[in-house]
Parts: C-alpha cells; structure tokens; sequence
C-alpha cells in the first residue's frame, strides 16, 4: 500500500474529530476553489478553462482516493474469519465504486461553475448580492 492507514476498530461510526476534519477540509476546498476561479480570471484564463482545470483537480483528488481503497481489498485481517474478510472485501469494493461515481459526478459538474465563483467572489463576505 502506498498511504498509511489506521486500525479500523470495533465502532466504525465518524469520531467527532473526524467529521470536524472533514468540515475543515470542506471549508478549505471550497474557499480554494473560489481563490483558484479569481485566480484563472485574472490571469484571463477563459471560463470554460477555468471549469475544466478545477473540475479535473477534483475529479482527479477523488480517483487519487478511491486508487488508496482498492488497495485496501484483500486486507482484512484473517484473524476475523473468512465472513468478516468477505464483508470487508465487499465494502471496500462498494465504497471503490461510490468514489468512482463521485469522481464522475465532478467531473460532469464542470462548465458554469468559474462565473457563478466570479459572482461570489465579487460580493462582500463572499454571499450573492440579492
């Protein structure tokens, strides 16, 4: 494997601290986005350009995931027994899948997305204007 993963243990529920990771990096994504949108803009990257870039990065950081969970297949620890081990190789098989359709979904998302960033990023506090 090429990432570091942690022991999955007994309660496989979100941690606190995991859903407030997630929400950082969340926040962060989306106040990057709308930076890179300004960004291109101002460099007089067309739009559509602009679209097809961020929507590949994001495309691209999602398939970068779902390459670290396909590895994950096949890992289970044999300790478990063979029902666990084939629980474990199907869920990381359906989540493989799910990251496959939210990459897919990020990238058909692109086009459209630079001028309604242009817009937010044009209003104070960065809210649409009413």
């Amino acid at each position: 494997m090429t990432g570091h993963h942690k022991s999955i243990g007994p309660d496989t529920a979100l941690s606190s601290d995991s859903v407030r990771r997630v929400s950082q990096y969340q926040t962060a994504g989306t106040n990057a986005r709308l930076k890179m949108f300004a960004l291109l803009a101002a460099q007089g990257v067309p739009a559509a350009e602009a679209d097809e870039l961020v929507a590949a990065l994001e495309a691209g950081a999602v398939a970068g995931a779902q390459s670290q969970v396909v590895e994950l297949d096949g890992m289970a620890p044999r300790s478990r027994g063979p029902v666990f081990e084939d629980g474990w190789d199907a869920g990381v098989r359906a989540v493989s899948e799910a990251l496959v359709g939210i990459a897919d979904r990020d990238w058909s998302r692109r086009g459209g997305r630079a001028a309604g960033s242009a817009e937010l990023a044009r209003t104070p506090g960065g809210r649409k204007a009413a």
